[in-house]
């Protein structure tokens, strides 16, 4: 009797830990939703543009749609953490001695810089179509640049006391995209079609490379059982998982910016507007697509982190059968995890690519197509947010006896 309700506190405590987390989620996202609908300026119109900037900024938790406080989203953010990310990505044992406070200074002071040059350029957008009149342009850019330094301390809090960390905003805003997407409401039968079928590969081969794992057994010599069960290093097909496309759409964003800025002081044309940046152009379909295959290769290689898996094995006496501890175990760790990385890097750029590369192929459905790539997304951070909340009920299990010793 005594067990069960042992048993059955441990579950209570379980659950409630859980609850709490997805209320703290739901607050957090309450926020966003507030914040996104608070417009810091009177406009005349909505430039309601289906180009790829409108595309990339919708899916990192921003809207460049309507000039709200929340209109660049977690871009200069998610830009600088990939920026930092890719600088030490030969170096990671030199990158994991920083402090937490010199890494957090890094991360705010070029925070602020990107979000500067980002609000300087969608502000310019509004005047230079005539859609904002008679605003103080400094206090206007103050106002962006507050409400994105809020929506990256709301994603902090998440990390810590909620779920996914930033996920959950990325996620309401795509939804909120969507609906406001008036093209959702002119899709006709044959887009719908090409759509569902999209969709339906998509599913497959996102269920194929987060459910399948690959398994390398290898010799553990503090295991003495006559159990005859493998021990293993498992990897999963896409270890950098759906935060790579949040990170190229952000990276995506920022060359925009740039390539747009650049042209209007070479050219001397406030208006200036590279046809790359539309969704039917080729050049632009396949500069996000190399950018997004390399972005998660890398990614998924810092994950792996096959330096640390090798230092473990030579300290602790494992071994794979056949190879030397050491540099030799590091260079066997080190092919395999390049097969794996370039896997997953490659999958996922086919299935992002699907519906962009339809929109050129495809006449007159680009604006309509957009709406199924947000759907793709929205079905693969749904699955991690998922696969997340597991984890939490899986650690969460031996919370009540971690806590009397730690």
């Amino acid at each position: 009797m005594g067990n069960k309700m042992n048993f059955k506190n441990i579950k209570n405590i379980e659950y409630k830990i859980l609850y709490k987390r997805i209320l703290f989620t739901l607050m957090i996202i309450f926020i966003y939703i507030l914040g996104s609908n608070i417009k810091i300026a009177d406009m005349k119109s909505s430039p309601h543009s289906q180009g790829f900037l409108n595309l990339a900024i919708s899916n990192v938790g921003g809207d460049i749609t309507t000039l709200n406080l929340f209109s660049l989203g977690l871009s200069p953010w998610l830009t600088t953490m990939i920026i930092m990310t890719l600088l030490t990505y030969r170096d990671i044992e030199k990158g994991q001695k920083q402090t937490r406070l010199e890494r957090s200074y890094k991360e705010r002071f070029f925070t602020i810089l990107l979000a500067i040059i980002q609000g300087y350029f969608i502000l310019s957008e509004y005047i230079n179509k005539g859609m904002i009149y008679h605003a103080n342009f400094a206090l206007l850019l103050l106002i962006l640049l507050t409400g994105t330094m809020l929506l990256v301390w709301l994603a902090d809090q998440n990390t810590v006391y909620g779920i996914a960390g930033p996920t959950p905003i990325v996620l309401a805003s795509i939804i909120k995209s969507i609906f406001q997407n008036k093209q959702f409401e002119h899709i006709d039968g044959i887009t719908i079609i090409i759509g569902g079928i999209m969709l339906f590969i998509v599913l497959v081969l996102l269920l194929f490379i987060e459910l399948i794992e690959y398994h390398m057994i290898y010799k553990d010599i503090m295991n003495i059982s006559t159990s005859q069960k493998d021990t293993y290093v498992s990897w999963k097909l896409n270890p950098a998982g759906s935060i790579s496309i949040m990170f190229n759409f952000s990276l995506f964003f920022l060359v925009g910016v740039l390539v747009h800025l650049a042209g209007r002081w070479i050219t001397g044309n406030a208006k200036y507007r590279p046809s790359f940046l539309e969704l039917d152009n080729p050049l632009g379909v396949i500069i996000f697509i190399v950018m997004l295959i390399v972005l998660n290769y890398c990614l998924s290689r810092m994950m792996l982190n096959v330096k640390r898996i090798a230092k473990d094995f030579q300290k602790s006496g494992n071994y794979f059968e056949g190879i030397y501890p050491g540099k030799m175990t590091q260079h066997y760790l080190n092919h395999r995890a390049k097969r794996i990385s370039a896997i997953g890097a490659f999958v996922i750029g086919f299935i992002i690519s699907l519906p962009l590369i339809s929109s050129i192929f495809i006449s007159g459905i680009s604006a309509q197509i957009s709406i199924f790539t947000q759907f793709i997304i929205l079905i693969y951070i749904t699955i991690n947010i998922v696969e997340t909340i597991r984890t939490y009920l899986y650690f969460d299990k031996y919370k009540s006896f971690l806590n009397k010793y730690w």
